[in-house]
């Protein structure tokens, strides 16, 4: 919790305190100060409200300031009170002055609140792009025929859709964001996007799952070359079996997410992706003691026992990605000796948990609930892109 206090614990000169961002986390508080007022100054401007203009501005610097300490700590992993004051400290980056886009993206990639790494990284991902197709872009240059040129010379380069569409979403992001919020880009400025100007594409891409009699020869398998090897398909199982979680959701898992018959988590993407409707996802570990046991490292708070309790964002995703690089070599291997239709990734492990259950005749509505998804049509949406089978089954019937 981050509040704005007036910090008495210590009286300064001339009967002034310190005004003070209070951090409060678990068993952590730190005290951040802003500015030396007294008593009747602080009950003037925040308890009275006072309405004069001096009072006005400087509540509103006030709860800037506020507000940046919040998109600081919310983009932080775990809370470290030393890292959070050193990011504090450091002066934020001035609203661009020109259109450039460029300077757009990167002014929102370092300042918009919660923006996690990976985000930032798509983005980065996405001005390059559009640098790179035509360099030293400014808004005025987005237009509906600038998108769909992109879009066409893109597509002959061999781009994926979903890959054109998340760049024009990121693309959409800024502008809305500078239009909006910022409001810098100005009103005359012909929006590109929308019915009769360009149309993002609503894209499921189809995606192809083990068959359920492949499942149990990947959970039998024994002819394991080495120890990380078994440790690897072992992570694999995992996944599946805790309703198709992400690695990430598993590398910052704790032994003290586990209550009772159930472990009790929040999937780390919709952290950031949800500002309503967070809510827990409750795991039973029926079928996963077996395997707690063969992959949890007791003497560290963390179950995979990789992570260190004042981790960073950095720290995490350069992590999971060396972790998920080297299981996923070791799950290839195994897919080739088991012949496997689709090559064995941990990404996989939630196809085929959601495949399993719908497989089942378990209803969509239970089905997303264990997801953790949102809302059913998203459900629905994923499981089309899963539903291969069915039209194998149709074809039997072409002659």
């Amino acid at each position: 919790m981050i509040t704005v206090v007036l910090d008495k614990r210590r009286k300064l000169r001339d009967e002034k305190y310190n005004l003070s961002i209070r951090v409060c986390h678990k068993d952590k508080v730190q005290y951040l100060p802003f500015i030396k007022m007294t008593e009747s100054q602080y009950a003037q401007v925040f308890v009275r409200q006072s309405i004069d203009e001096n009072s006005i501005k400087f509540r509103e610097s006030v709860n800037e300031f506020k507000s940046r300490c919040e998109r600081i700590f919310s983009g932080m992993g775990t809370f470290n009170p030393g890292q959070f004051r050193e990011l504090v400290k450091q002066k934020e980056k001035e609203i661009p002055k020109t259109l450039i886009l460029k300077d757009l993206f990167n002014y929102f990639m370092e300042n918009y609140e919660g923006i996690t790494l990976k985000t930032r990284q798509h983005f980065r991902l996405s001005i390059n792009k559009l640098e790179s197709f035509q360099p030293g872009l400014t808004v005025h240059d987005i237009t509906p025929e600038f998108l769909k040129h992109f879009d066409l010379a893109n597509q002959k380069e061999g781009l994926s859709r979903s890959t054109i569409d998340g760049i024009f979403r990121n693309l959409r992001r800024v502008i809305n964001y500078f239009t909006l919020e910022k409001k810098l880009i100005p009103n005359t400025y012909l929006y590109p996007f929308g019915r009769g100007k360009y149309s993002i594409k609503s894209f499921f891409g189809r995606k192809f799952v083990l068959k359920n009699e492949e499942i149990q020869k990947v959970i039998d398998f024994k002819d394991f070359d080495s120890k990380y090897q078994e440790y690897s398909r072992d992570i694999w199982l995992f996944l599946y079996r805790a309703h198709g979680i992400n690695f990430g959701d598993l590398l910052r898992m704790k032994w003290d997410n586990i209550h009772g018959d159930r472990i009790i988590i929040y999937r780390k993407k919709t952290e950031h992706t949800r500002k309503n409707n967070i809510k827990p996802l409750a795991i039973p570990t029926e079928k996963l003691q077996g395997i707690l046991n063969r992959i949890g490292v007791k003497e560290s708070p963390f179950i995979l026992g990789l992570l260190e309790e004042e981790y960073n964002e950095n720290t995490f995703e350069n992590l999971s990605h060396k972790t998920r690089s080297k299981i996923n070599e070791n799950l290839l291997v195994i897919s080739n000796k088991l012949n496997l239709s689709v090559p064995l990734k941990l990404k996989t492990a939630r196809d085929c948990y959601a495949t399993t259950m719908k497989r089942a005749g378990v209803p969509t509505i239970f089905i997303g609930e264990a997801l953790g998804h949102a809302s059913p049509s998203t459900t629905e949406h994923y499981l089309d892109s899963l539903d291969f089978e069915t039209v194998l089954e149709i074809n039997k019937h072409v002659l």
